[in-house]
């Protein structure tokens, strides 16, 4: 099989080759430039001088690579539409742009679970939204293909209208109205619109306040009814039936769940292998599988009645060498592992990953154990930078 990976996620994260044989297949990973660096000194590796992967240049420069492939993997948020843009133009089996958009661009995500009457904060098209009457509240201008957080501004109505007078193309905005609460993610697998396997966590603080600075934890904790339900109904509306699935939503202060957003991906940060600890599952391995040969998991009960929760500090508000005191010893009966790291300094790219924090990890034990100790370590270790 010739396999064509556009690669982004890191190598040590993923581990292709303990899916892909690499002396049975033809593996070739397409890389944009300083993503190669981690894979092995015998992969096959192409690097392109982009930014990021466009289809339509890889196409043009490619095609004799990518004319008999036999399979296009991306696994990253931002090149899941390239990868099924290659797909169709060279009718390559694998998700197409009309599977994947619903998944990916944040307007059409939001339209179609209107339509189904999912319970979502209302939104609007910019224009929309500075010709209605001014509104009480607070409310989000974000884009529409980003993640992470990135590029998103939150204020008052008179804010966020001067914002969207400042923008040069509304149909890549949005406005969202924003809720109070706390953010849920549900993580997992789905098979024939069914979750293989399942697991809810809620964040500690939250992405929109990492990407001003603040570090960033999640918990896990029991998956209730309501939770799979939600998960459920929406990707029914998305039209999403197979795959692993990274899924947002907002407890408000009355009880009630709000759908934020969704993937077709596998979550950042510690999502991952905390999800692993918990179920048995690797997801990015099902993820590969599935992909390539078309084959669901085999999940089990979950493994045992440990939570599990990860942690992460920011490094791209950092702008100068910093201090971190960190004492592992004071939270050694519930952390699992941690890293730590001098002089990272990531350029104003947000990153969850830990080789880019200066500092994360992993605990695990009862529901409440692990969200009292990632408050007490966030309470505690704090980054001061050396001016």
């Amino acid at each position: 099989m010739k396999i064509i990976v556009l690669h982004r996620i890191p190598f040590e994260k993923i581990r292709y080759d303990q899916i892909i044989d690499h002396r049975l297949n033809e593996v070739y990973y397409f890389c944009l430039p300083g993503h190669s660096s981690d894979l092995p000194d015998d992969a096959n590796v192409i690097i392109v001088n982009n930014d990021t992967f466009l289809a339509s240049e890889l196409i043009e420069r490619y095609t004799a690579l990518l004319v008999d492939a036999d399979r296009v993997i991306s696994r990253s948020e931002y090149d899941l539409i390239e990868a099924a843009k290659i797909r169709e133009f060279f009718v390559i089996p694998g998700d197409i742009t009309t599977e994947i958009l619903p998944l990916r661009n944040k307007w059409t995500m939001r339209y179609r679970c209107k339509q189904q009457e999912i319970p979502q904060p209302d939104f609007w098209h910019p224009l929309e939204f500075i010709q209605s009457p001014q509104r009480e509240g607070k409310f989000l201008l974000k884009p529409r293909a980003e993640a992470s957080s990135n590029g998103i501004q939150v204020g008052d109505y008179a804010a966020i209208k001067q914002a969207i007078f400042a923008l040069k193309d509304y149909e890549t905005m949005m406005v969202e109205e924003f809720i109070d609460g706390v953010i849920y993610h549900f993580d997992g697998w789905l098979n024939k619109g069914e979750p293989l396997a399942f697991v809810s966590s809620h964040y500690i603080r939250d992405c929109l306040s990492f990407s001003g600075g603040t570090p960033l934890g999640s918990v896990q904790v029991s998956t209730e009814a309501a939770h799979v339900s939600l998960v459920t109904r929406t990707l029914a509306a998305l039209g999403y039936e197979n795959g692993s699935f990274h899924f947002e939503a907002i407890k408000d202060t009355s009880g009630q769940f709000w759908f934020l957003e969704t993937a077709a991906r596998v979550g950042g940060a510690g999502v991952a292998e905390t999800f692993h600890l918990r179920t048995g599952l690797n997801l990015y391995h099902a993820d590969l599988r599935y992909q390539i040969y078309g084959m669901p998991p085999v999940c089990v009960p979950l493994l045992n009645g440990v939570f599990y929760g990860w942690f992460i500090y920011p490094a791209h508000r950092l702008h100068s060498d910093y201090t971190l005191s960190f004492s592992p010893a004071n939270w050694s009966e519930n952390l699992l592992h941690y890293q730590c790291n001098a002089g990272i300094c990531s350029k104003g790219v947000i990153s969850y990953s830990p080789d880019r924090s200066p500092l994360s990890g992993v605990v695990f034990g009862g529901q409440e154990q692990i969200s009292q100790t990632i408050e007490s370590i966030f309470n505690v270790c704090t980054v001061v930078e050396i001016s």
